[in-house]
């Protein structure tokens, strides 16, 4: 959301500009040599290209994406100094930047390597209505952005309980690339390596569950239908991690954490609406101290995706799609000294969101996550419910293995009649799922169980959005059932 407001700026700015400004990004495209813009290793005119597509609108949003994306691998070359651009009614002219470290487009990503972000409102079944003041994400400053802070709190009114959290980073650069930046919007597409060293300290209402639903549309359940898919327990610690960045959506982070795990009492029974329904009681959890040491390795490529063209009756029309990849590998060690529970745990999350045609695409997840030594119910693996199987009640199986496999095939509608919008898309989904339980420490063992027949596999459909709002029915074909209505805010993955 944020690249795309920029984006508009910037397409605000060249419209100010008018015809001169027309004129004189010809004349340097054409006529200066000695500045040239590499991108995917063929000299461009990158400036002329940008106003050329201001003569196609419906495409700018999608041009700018997609070419200012693909510029993590782009550099401008005019000698010795870096040189940007700086866009004025006066045309262009050089201004030179200092380097700016702030890389990681993590904490606006799919996934969440251990705390979800921060949300100023939230509903729940232990909290009630709570309300915060904070971000999750980073406050940077400095001369170079080199310092990055974030800190937030809040109150629960039905648990009467105050939460918060606090945190912060040093950033070193470990290389001398060069960078492009737009001096509109100051916004780096190039940017060196970097090592980041940091810490957090956290007394929280927290839950493992934020991957299947989002907090605030878990929310919005709870308040309206009376349904809530996430289980939560009291998180009260500190982490400290070194961090390496090769760019700006990659990231491979060495963690120390140290928690103390509490069980939440339910504090709310009925939310707003939803008749006689009872929220779902909150498990308890196992109480007590753990220490772990965790690696990690997360990129986030995927992002929004626009293109016009030609649909079945030759009208031109717009379409939006999700492209790229999402991935986390994480490994936890928790057999540590001084702790209350030893185990370990791993897992692989990995989605890809790939068109096959403008107005065809496939998407896919696979999911692996194994814990071995003591097998807390915080730790512990279960599928069922929105975001892992939907045609299965929330958390109907259980257990210390688990193999999950969801696919989408989405179908945008805009290919069949102008009337419909860019992103309104009918949605096929297949999902297959696995769980096992063992003693063994292997992480390869547990599966051995795993055949076709044991598979537990859902089918359904319905119409949504490509950014997420979607009503359909899903249904499990491996035992006869009856159809479960999925309406989602987000997407599934």
């Amino acid at each position: 959301m944020r690249r795309s407001i920029q984006f508009w700026v910037v397409f605000s700015v060249f419209l100010l500009a008018g015809s001169s400004a027309k004129a004189q990004f010809a004349e340097h495209a054409t006529m200066d040599p000695s500045i040239s813009i590499n991108y995917g290793g063929s000299d461009t005119a990158f400036a002329a290209r940008l106003w050329s597509s201001l003569q196609k609108p419906g495409l700018l949003h999608s041009m700018l994406l997609d070419e200012f994306t693909a510029m993590n691998d782009a550099s401008i070359d005019s000698g010795k100094d870096s040189t940007v651009f700086e866009l004025s009614t006066k045309g262009i002219k050089r201004k030179h930047r200092k380097h700016v470290f702030m890389v990681t487009e993590l904490e606006e990503g799919r996934q969440y390597s251990h705390l979800e972000p921060f949300s100023m409102i939230d509903f729940n079944r232990v909290d009630g209505l709570f309300l915060g003041l904070g971000s999750s994400g980073m406050y940077d400053f400095g001369p170079h952005d080199e310092f990055g802070i974030n800190a937030g709190g809040g109150y629960g009114f039905a648990d009467k309980r105050w939460q918060d959290f606090a945190g912060g980073e040093f950033r070193i650069p470990l290389s001398e690339r060069k960078e492009m930046t737009d001096t509109v919007f100051e916004h780096v597409f190039v940017v060196p390596m970097t090592l980041a060293i940091g810490a957090e300290f956290h007394n929280i209402t927290s839950t493992d569950d934020s991957w299947r639903a989002d907090r605030l549309e878990n929310a919005a359940y709870a308040f309206f239908a009376r349904e809530d898919f996430r289980d939560y327990y009291k998180l009260a610690g500190y982490s400290g991690y070194i961090a390496f960045r090769p760019n700006r959506n990659q990231e491979v982070k060495v963690e120390w954490r140290g928690d103390n795990y509490d069980s939440r009492a339910q504090e709310v029974f009925h939310g707003r609406w939803g008749g006689n329904k009872v929220l779902p009681p909150n498990p308890a959890v196992s109480v007590g101290h753990m220490n772990s040491v965790v690696l990690t390795f997360q990129e986030e490529h995927a992002r929004p995706h626009g293109s016009r063209s030609m649909n079945v009756f030759g009208d031109s029309v717009s379409f939006e799609q999700v492209i790229g990849e999402s991935s986390i590998a994480q490994v936890e060690l928790g057999h540590m000294p001084g702790v209350d529970f030893g185990f370990n745990r791993y897992l692989i999350d990995a989605r890809n969101f790939a068109p096959i045609m403008h107005y065809l695409a496939f998407d896919s997840r696979i999911r692996f996550e194994a814990t071995t030594g003591d097998v807390t119910y915080q730790k512990a693996e279960f599928l069922g419910g929105p975001g892992t199987l939907p045609g299965l009640y929330n958390k109907s199986l259980a257990g210390n293995r688990l193999l999950l496999i969801n696919t989408e095939l989405r179908f945008n509608l805009a290919e069949l009649s102008k009337v419909f919008g860019p992103d309104f898309q009918l949605v096929f989904n297949n999902d297959f799922g696995y769980v096992g339980i063992t003693p063994e420490s292997s992480i390869l063992k547990g599966f051995e169980g795993l055949h076709f027949g044991t598979l537990v596999y859902n089918v359904g459909g319905g119409i949504g959005f490509a950014s997420g709002l979607q009503l359909g029915a899903s249904w499990r074909t491996d035992i006869k059932d009856t159809p479960r209505v999925v309406f989602r805010l987000e997407r599934p993955f």
